[in-house]
């Protein structure tokens, strides 16, 4: 089974690109199949994830308090 799955962001809708000769290029980030970022960018998306995750939770807390008292 070959899953055709964009190495930068991982998402499956991938489409045939006609000005690159019908090479296969990601809709969701546009770039093209089999080019790969290198860690600084993955390391960027980790970091944007942790502060979403870090106000999710602060502002979980808050309304705890809030219903609490």
């Amino acid at each position: 089974m070959n899953s055709n799955i964009c190495l930068v962001c991982g998402s499956s809708n991938l489409r045939a690109d006609r000005a690159l000769s019908g090479r296969l290029v990601c809709t969701s980030c546009g770039n093209p199949y089999g080019v790969r970022n290198g860690r600084r960018n993955a390391a960027r998306h980790l970091n944007k994830f942790n502060i979403k995750y870090w106000l999710f939770l602060c502002v979980l807390i808050f309304t705890f308090v809030l219903i609490v008292i």
